[in-house]
């Protein structure tokens, strides 16, 4: 029999949490059928609701589910390098506890990495949880994303996927601070397929706000290009070919000025303009700049990617060293 563990990264979802169980037991009975044996790993990110009283009921009931609670919520990127970490699985899929993702897709999945790919991500064909803002944003970001990225990324695919255990030992050795997993995953190579879904309307509570997401969107592009340090250098480099020939131009008409030239702009007002551009363009590129600093400053911290409070059902050996920041 072969291993499947599901990561169930949750926070505040008392209420979605007993219905995700419901619609996954049936899905673990017919995985039998394929060979397959499930752990579920419920990554409780220091939850204030009922989350972690269901989480310990369930574990007492079945020894397939396990719970994890952190001293503080470290990001959902943080929960699941946890979950990539304790996962003893021979394939891995992560699965929303909101329900956006289909657990019935789960068999789909399965037989997928059982014909030899090492990941079969998805791929949103109709996104009903999102407001037209994020809709709209989503289909800016991506373009952007795969235009910049230093490396090919399939276009909204998302992080409901499969993933074979030469996966999961390769995305564990990648301690970034600043994590984007799904990047993790696709930079990692291997044998790659996708299939196509539909995400379903959250169950309870609310999708995270534009806020998050587009913080979610600045962290994926500065995870994973470089080219905004470079657009930033190209930029410069051309500004200053333009100041060249504008003061050549400047000097010509100063001294020897034809008839046929026009006179350029005059008094404080062209200055200013120019002096505001320039700081508006300076304050840009330091920020540019502060995104990557931050990201080396943190990494140097070497601080743990995540701190276990609490366990249940899981072997005291598999948290031994857990939630280092750089492999050792």
């Amino acid at each position: 029999m072969q291993l499947l563990t599901i990561l169930v990264p949750a926070f505040n979802e008392e209420k979605n949490l007993p219905v995700l169980k419901s619609r996954l037991d049936p899905v673990i009975e017919e995985l039998r059928n394929y060979s397959v044996d499930t752990e579920v790993i419920l990554l409780d990110n220091c939850s204030t609701d009922g989350t972690s009283a269901y989480g310990k009921k369930v574990c007492g009931e079945s020894k397939e589910w396990k719970y994890v609670r952190y001293s503080r919520n470290f990001g959902y990127h943080g929960s699941l390098a946890c979950g990539f970490d304790l996962a003893q699985g021979d394939a891995l899929i992560v699965l929303a506890s909101d329900l956006q993702e289909p657990p019935e897709l789960i068999p789909k999945m399965v037989q997928l990495w059982q014909q030899g790919y090492d990941v079969a991500f998805g791929i949103l064909n109709i996104r009903n949880d999102d407001s037209i803002i994020k809709t709209i944003g989503a289909k800016i970001f991506y373009p952007i994303f795969s235009l910049m990225s230093d490396t090919a990324f399939p276009r909204y695919a998302t992080d409901f996927r499969i993933v074979s255990r030469r996966v999961i030992d390769s995305v564990k050795e990648m301690r970034e601070v600043d994590r984007y997993l799904r990047g993790l995953v696709h930079w990692s190579g291997f044998r790659q397929i996708s299939f196509t879904y539909d995400r379903e309307k959250r169950e309870q509570g609310e999708s995270a706000g534009i806020r998050y997401s587009t913080g979610w969107a600045i962290n994926a592009i500065v995870c994973f290009s470089k080219k905004p340090l470079r657009a930033m250098a190209i930029f410069g480099l051309l500004m200053t070919m333009i100041s060249v020939v504008l003061s050549i131009y400047f000097l010509i008409i100063r001294f020897f000025p034809p008839d046929f030239m026009p006179i350029p702009p005059t008094g404080t007002t062209a200055l200013a303009m120019m002096i505001l551009f320039m700081i508006g363009i300076n304050s840009l590129f330091l920020g540019i700049i502060g995104e990557y600093v931050g990201r080396i400053y943190s990494q140097t911290k070497m601080r743990p990617l995540y701190i276990i409070d609490e366990a249940i059902n899981i072997k005291p050996s598999t948290l031994i060293g857990s939630g280092r920041s750089a492999p050792g």
